[in-house]
């Protein structure tokens, strides 16, 4: 109580709740309107002491709008809806409903749908705001295009097929449920094209998969896998892997060795320039050819305290 309805509206559904209600005051005399919308639901404290962590689901509903005056001596006129929930008109896979409601749609020549009725929400579980625009060609199976095709054509020259035999239209969970259709069309007169065509959809077998309102991946598993990849790039930015440890570590010994051993020579005194000289008394020639690439004992092939060197040889 207190709170604007509009808070409770899916994001995606607000512009045309509000396009309703404009239209609406607009002509308030205007004959009861309606619309097909979410609305989220309540998230109880059933288990724990927080509300942030729980996710927000939306649940669908026919709303049927009336604008009333509630009192003559003030000019107020107060929005009344009526909200019928709807869930999904199947129960088992591929269940047989006896008397379901057929449902029309309609679609442009180039394929956009124009019109879908509200009627279809608990069969296909999609809202018509949300596919209305979309390419209706899209819902058919693409193993059915084949023959479907062959039924455009009659419906190009014929005006309109009666009834189609069973084909498969995509539910809103991306599953198929099974339709048989009457087609009809409108020509126009003057330029003797075709302007859209009406389907009337009689459903024959739901899909393998009851819940037609369930998303393809659910928002529980979008949010699961969100956490993982977050994870994953946290893991790579942040944690050194035992390799990278190891090498650092190594390198670190080799530093501090290096740099012990360059202060042992700075601290060196000076020596007479006679003794500066480097003869090689032994006549392992084998080791000169080694050593007369180091620089007191440090080889950049090998280290420096396996050399044969003498420790006590000096600098050249």
């Amino acid at each position: 109580i207190g709170r604007s309805f509009i808070d409770f509206v899916h994001p995606r559904d607000r512009n045309t709740f509000a396009s309703q209600i404009t239209s609406g005051l607009a002509v308030p005399k205007i004959v009861n309107s309606t619309m097909v919308c979410r609305i989220r639901r309540y998230r109880g404290l059933t288990s724990g002491f927080g509300v942030k962590d729980r996710i927000v689901t939306f649940m669908p509903f026919l709303l049927k709008f009336t604008f009333k005056n509630i009192s003559d001596e003030e000019k107020v006129i107060y929005l009344v809806i009526q909200a019928t929930p709807f869930f999904s008109a199947f129960r088992i896979p591929n269940e047989v409903v006896p008397k379901a409601v057929p449902f029309v749609m309609r679609h442009s020549a180039n394929g956009n749908l124009e019109y879908i009725d509200p009627e279809s929400v608990p069969y296909l579980g999609y809202l018509p705001q949300d596919v209305t625009d979309k390419d209706a060609l899209q819902l058919y199976h693409p193993d059915d295009l084949d023959y479907l095709q062959q039924i455009y054509e009659n419906i190009v020259r014929e005006g309109g097929v009666p009834r189609s035999k069973c084909y498969r239209m995509m539910a809103q969970n991306g599953d198929y449920l099974k339709v048989e259709t009457e087609w009809s069309s409108f020509i126009n007169p003057w330029s003797k094209r075709l302007e859209f065509v009406i389907g009337k959809h009689h459903i024959i077998e739901g899909p393998s998969n009851p819940d037609v309102f369930q998303s393809p991946v659910s928002e529980d598993e979008k949010m699961k896998a969100k956490k993982f990849r977050d994870s994953i790039i946290r893991i790579m930015n942040e944690v050194l892997t035992k390799p990278a440890e190891a090498a650092k570590q190594q390198m670190s010994k080799r530093c501090q060795d290096l740099a012990s051993f360059m202060e042992s020579l700075m601290e060196e005194q000076p020596k007479p320039e006679e003794e500066l000289r480097v003869e090689i008394q032994d006549p392992d020639h084998s080791y000169y050819e080694r050593d007369s690439v180091m620089l007191g004992g440090i080889s950049p092939h090998h280290d420096y305290n396996d050399s044969k060197s003498s420790v006590g040889t000096p600098l050249s």
